[in-house]
């Protein structure tokens, strides 16, 4: 997919134009999982991509569809059912999947979209499918970035780049956003003119939800203009990160990082987006620490003088060779994993319980037994091992049996596709696997 498709840029594409654009660029053959809420802007994707596969040679491609019930409104599966005959009509396989058990009293637009995805990845699995394809609009872009502007920043995406054009959910399955370069007015236009009807959703109404709050305000503005190359800056930027992992980090013992002082000589733009990313992944983070954070981190170690400073529960030691990131000793919660269960401890490290014992996960203490090289300062490996990872059995005449993996906090359950070849680097830094291959050749 072109750029334009990834930052929703000036230059809009007609919906048709934007499928077949999406297809062309598909590695095939491919089963696509559409998902539709029975409003304009996904039942448009839904009928683009179908049209465009019926006046093609897509026979390498199958089109499914799902709708998710949140359980949160009564005419939820009603509707549902209203889009289950829209894809009967045209032969198209539909499933419904629901939200069910407690909501929270918070956050609950966040743990919707969690459940959302966690119920498409799960039938995306069931039904062998390659891609799922969600309907975000060049409108739902600009209403992205003016949101995070108004929270000064702080989301995530400092960058400004926006929703990305793919991401892949849970180290499972690419998410792919076809219609980012459409506008919503020509998504209705073009389903008006195939006399396709649409569901409108009550909730696009509620202001309580900052998005619709958003909306309204961006609907009396003259309409905002998005660069066509943020998404490259920032892919350019993931890719030297990368580089300049690989010729100066060094990961032991999944638990302590070694940046030679060689690296600081860098682009600062590279050590900050490197920095921030290695900030979240040693403390269990989902984002990295805020900028002003991050600038007084750099000024450390710019200053060149050896000592420690711990930011987002990391410590940062400075010795005259290296810099050393790890895990901070305190506030490490234990988790309690029933024999089977699975969880993830600390946000570091997914553990599996394959004993017949429930057990108990916790920080290791001094006496923890990683092997780390010799030459190493010992005080900082001291500090990584007293934050690795202990297994106790609640039974003592029976010893854990534990299967353990790295997990990475920022890019294990989101990763953009413009963080890819940074977060793969990454991950083969700590042993494992880089992640799934993006389903689209143009890449």
């Amino acid at each position: 997919m072109s750029d334009v498709a990834v930052t929703a840029a000036a230059t809009a594409l007609a919906p048709e134009a934007a499928a077949a654009e999406f297809l062309r660029s598909l590695v095939k053959p491919a089963h696509i999982l559409v998902a539709i809420s029975g409003g304009s802007d996904s039942t448009g994707l839904l009928i683009a991509l179908a049209e465009q596969l019926n006046s093609s040679l897509h026979s390498k491609v199958t089109l499914s569809a799902v709708t998710i019930d949140h359980g949160l409104r009564a005419g939820a599966a009603d509707e549902a059912l209203k889009v289950a005959a829209l894809c009967a009509q045209r032969g198209i396989s539909h499933f419904t999947r629901r939200w069910d058990g407690d909501k929270p009293k918070s956050g609950i637009m966040a743990a919707a979209r969690e459940a959302r995805y966690e119920l498409m990845a799960d039938l995306a699995g069931e039904i062998s499918a390659d891609v799922i394809v969600t309907a975000h609009t060049a409108d739902d872009q600009r209403e992205t970035l003016a949101m995070r502007r108004a929270r000064g920043g702080k989301a995530k995406d400092e960058g400004g780049t926006g929703i990305a054009d793919a991401m892949l959910f849970d180290r499972r399955i690419w998410i792919v956003r076809p219609f980012l370069s459409c506008t919503r007015a020509d998504i209705r236009a073009y389903l008006e003119e195939y006399g396709v009807s649409w569901l409108e959703d009550p909730s696009n109404e509620d202001t309580r939800y900052e998005r619709v709050r958003t909306r309204m305000h961006l609907a009396v503005q003259p309409p905002l203009v998005l660069a066509a190359n943020i998404g490259a800056k920032r892919t350019a930027l993931a890719e030297k990160a990368a580089t300049w992992l690989d010729e100066h980090v060094t990961v032991h013992a999944e638990a302590l990082c070694d940046i030679r002082r060689a690296a600081f000589s860098a682009d600062p733009a590279v050590i900050a987006y490197a920095l921030s990313y290695l900030t979240a992944v040693f403390g269990g983070g989902a984002y990295g620490p805020g900028r002003k954070q991050m600038e007084r981190v750099r000024d450390f170690v710019n200053a060149g003088i050896p000592g420690r400073r711990t930011v987002g529960g990391v410590v940062f030691d400075l010795r005259r060779e290296a810099l050393f990131l790890m895990r901070e000793s305190r506030n490490i919660e234990p988790l309690a994993l029933a024999p089977g269960a699975a969880g993830v401890w600390d946000g570091r490290f997914e553990v599996t319980n394959q004993g017949l014992a429930p057990i108990c996960v916790k920080a290791s203490g001094m006496d923890g037994a990683q092997v780390f090289p010799p030459n190493l300062p010992r005080g900082a490996v001291q500090r990584a091992r007293a934050a690795m990872p202990l297994f106790v059995s609640n039974d003592a005449g029976v010893a854990p049996i534990v299967a353990v993996a790295p997990y990475l906090a920022p890019f294990d359950r989101f990763l953009t596709r413009f963080d890819l070849m940074f977060a793969d680097r990454l991950s083969i830094a700590f042993g494992r696997q880089a992640y799934r291959r993006l389903p689209l050749s143009v890449l």
